[in-house]
């Protein structure tokens, strides 16, 4: 089976990339920062509810982990980079969601620039919907999977992920509409 890591998977890109591992069956092992306010563990807490008791994911400290996973995404900084002492097989990537300002040389690991997104988190209504320049968010998670599973795309230091849109406005809003009735608690209070 594949074993997959995600450092930091606190926000709704890596929890939608959690749900997308777990649907192709890949072991996924998640931490989040120790840094979190009290409304930030009670939002997170609501968001690994999302997810279920399900056989395939689980909530770590890095010491806890394995030594070695098939692949591993960081999106954000763990406290005395403690992620550098793990491998992975096929890949680890630093998930961006802009150029960084800072020279790429400087990076330890490749990263990997994702474009916009929209998602169940959009509040805007009028941005809930798809327009030429964003991409469902489980698209874009999809993509990311498929690119990091090939052999040969590791040339560069940065980056530039190509997302095929896949999802319709229709199946979009379906799934929008399916995440709220499911996660309608904390998350939905912040809203009001």
């Amino acid at each position: 089976m594949e074993t997959g890591l995600i450092i930091g998977a606190d926000e709704f890109f890596g929890l939608t990339l959690c749900e997308y591992m777990m649907k192709e069956g890949i072991q996924v092992d998640i931490t989040c920062p120790h840094d979190h306010t009290e409304e930030q563990k009670l939002l997170l807490e609501e968001r690994m509810m999302w997810l279920g008791r399900n056989d395939l994911v689980r909530v770590i400290d890095l010491q806890d982990g394995k030594e070695t996973y098939d692949l591993i995404f960081i999106q954000s900084e763990e406290p005395n980079k403690r992620e550098t002492d793990i491998k992975a097989q096929q890949g680890m990537y630093r998930i961006l969601f802009e150029e960084p300002e800072d020279e790429p040389s400087k990076q330890n690991v490749p990263a990997v620039i994702l474009p916009r997104m929209f998602g169940p988190w959009t509040l805007d209504e009028e941005r809930r919907t798809k327009n030429d320049h964003s991409f469902f968010v489980e698209d874009v998670a999809k993509d990311l999977l498929k690119w990091a599973s090939r052999t040969n795309q590791r040339q560069d230091m940065t980056h530039q992920l190509k997302v095929e849109s896949q999802t319709d406005d229709k199946q979009a809003e379906e799934m929008i509409a399916e995440w709220k009735r499911q996660n309608s608690t904390f998350f939905d209070k912040k809203q009001e």
